[in-house]
């Protein structure tokens, strides 16, 4: 595919490679003797803060999964190697992981028959590349012009989410030596904070602050505010304690408090949001027939046993209808400044 060198650190890789992983919950006989473990990461407080309002936007048609009882594993259909390949495009790596996409490549895979390459993009604030991109998953707010929104999303778990919203929380996180002594964000004034999008006009950062500024406190509330770069580093930061306190994305939280030790210890606060689902676009020049195998595919995957296994390390529960609608914010709504100059 020779238009794929000028694409920076883009790279393209198999999704065929990435080994099944079983999920020990479907065994119930190896699960017969144990106890569940306790989550090591308390949360404190709930704080709902959203810019729309959820009743009027959030997705409902869902499928997560309800039992695995009702669930049967079928094998995925052979795909036609000889077919042109679709390829499909992420921007969320490398804080949400590459083997989330990899197992919905092989997923679309399965809906069309067609195999399936997957590009990722690692930097943020990187164009799509139109000219080779049949689909696209980019964070919430973002846009391709050469693109339309496929109806349909993940669905992350998350204490907040009922099984049947494709809408991001975002998770207020703090140092485990402080976590002990904080009751409430209030508590951390004069403190840093790691901030992964400040430059966007909607994220985690414009959630914290927005949640600041409705208790009467300025973006001059921490006593700096850095730009981590990416979700993944802003967990770094606080769990190297660069900063005190930062904000990330349910999803991204979700995945590394349980592969790496030091996030693990990390103390959830909070939680703020939601913000609205992840977007899966897809190219214009796909047809009509072709967006619709992929997204009914998907939306009853989870019926599917094979499809439980794959997905569910990575925190995804089901999939759920998406539109424009979810990513509409209220006419009235004011930007909250993200940065501060200090002297």
């Amino acid at each position: 595919m020779p238009g794929m060198s000028s694409s920076g650190k883009q790279q393209l890789t198999s999704s065929a490679k990435l080994p099944s992983e079983k999920n020990s919950a479907i065994n119930p006989k190896r699960n017969q003797d144990s106890t569940p473990k306790a989550d090591p990461i308390p949360a404190k407080e709930s704080v709902n803060v959203g810019e729309r309002k959820p009743e009027e936007r959030s997705p409902r048609n869902v499928a997560p999964v309800k039992s695995l009882a009702a669930t049967k594993k079928i094998s995925p259909p052979s795909i036609d190697p000889e077919a042109h390949p679709l390829v499909l495009a992420t921007h969320l790596v490398p804080s949400i992981p590459v083997g989330l996409f990899e197992v919905l490549a092989e997923a679309v895979e399965a809906a069309t028959r067609r195999p399936v390459s997957l590009v990722y993009e690692s930097r943020s604030d990187r164009p799509v590349a139109k000219d080779i991109v049949d689909l696209a998953i980019l964070p919430a707010y973002s846009d391709w012009k050469e693109g339309e929104l496929l109806p349909v999303t993940f669905v992350f778990a998350h204490r907040l989410n009922d099984g049947t919203s494709g809408n991001v929380y975002v998770d207020i996180v703090v140092a485990a030596d402080h976590g002990p002594y904080v009751k409430n964000i209030l508590d951390l004034r004069g403190h840093r904070c790691a901030l992964p999008d400040p430059r966007r006009r909607r994220g985690a950062a414009t959630l914290l602050l927005s949640d600041l500024r409705s208790k009467g406190e300025s973006p001059a509330f921490f006593g700096n505010t850095l730009d981590s770069g990416s979700q993944i580093s802003t967990l770094k930061m606080v769990a190297g304690k660069q900063t005190e306190v930062g904000v990330v994305e349910a999803p991204v939280l979700n995945f590394h408090q349980k592969r790496t030790p030091s996030i693990g210890s990390l103390f959830v606060l909070g939680s703020l949001g939601p913000l609205p689902p992840y977007a899966i676009y897809v190219n214009k020049s796909v047809s009509a027939e072709l967006r619709k195998k992929i997204s009914s595919y998907l939306l009853s995957a989870m019926k599917n046993e094979h499809w439980t296994e794959r997905f569910s390390p990575y925190g995804v529960i089901g999939f759920t209808s998406n539109s424009l609608d979810a990513y509409m914010t209220d006419e009235g709504a004011e930007d909250v400044p993200t940065t501060v100059r200090y002297y």
